[in-house]
């Protein structure tokens, strides 16, 4: 059975649109609602609103009404996904940080010293040293560093692994975890 909404309702399309908002409301700010719930710490009610006031005018500006076929979806999914593309965009342009041009001030550069940390000789061996040397002071990526060295890049991540664990011990930093890259 394939029914749009044009069917579902009589084809006038300015009621066609009110009397599906009329009916539909709800389960639109429900969806709004609870997936606004889920993911942002603080939604007003004036957010739902807003956010129900924006699904109803991409529904209308796209002419979605006459898209929708019950063949590919229920309605409560097609209401649902249209509800959180809307509210996951209107949820970032508040989030976006705005500076006025006039209020800009350049900040001055900071001088960043160069790494003062020494590796102790026989700490290492040859080939972590050299990995550890590639991979953060000459900012290689794994799979650089494999074709220089002439090995997989598994085993150049495995190295670095066990160089990196050999140096939080040595430098007693073995119980803080840090995301290494």
């Amino acid at each position: 059975m394939n029914a749009n909404i044009n069917q579902i309702y009589d084809n006038n399309k300015s009621c066609n649109a009110e009397i599906f908002f009329k009916e539909n409301n709800i389960r639109i700010k429900n969806d709004i609602g609870c997936f606004l719930k889920t993911k942002f710490n603080y939604i007003t009610k004036y957010d739902v609103e807003e956010i129900f006031q924006e699904v109803a005018f991409k529904i209308i500006k796209h002419n979605y009404l006459s898209k929708y076929s019950s063949d590919k979806s229920s309605l409560n999914t097609w209401l649902y996904i249209i509800s959180r593309s809307v509210s996951i965009d209107y949820m970032r342009k508040l989030q976006k940080n705005y500076q006025y041009i006039d209020e800009y001030e350049e900040s001055p550069a900071v001088d960043i010293p160069k790494s003062t940390i020494t590796i102790p000789k026989g700490l290492l061996s040859e080939r972590q040293n050299q990995v550890v040397k590639m991979v953060f002071w000459g900012d290689m990526r794994s799979v650089e560093v494999a074709e220089q060295l002439g090995i997989s890049p598994q085993t150049v991540r495995s190295i670095k692994h066990q160089a990196i664990a050999k140096l939080r011990r040595y430098f007693g930093a073995e119980t803080e975890r840090r995301i290494v890259s």
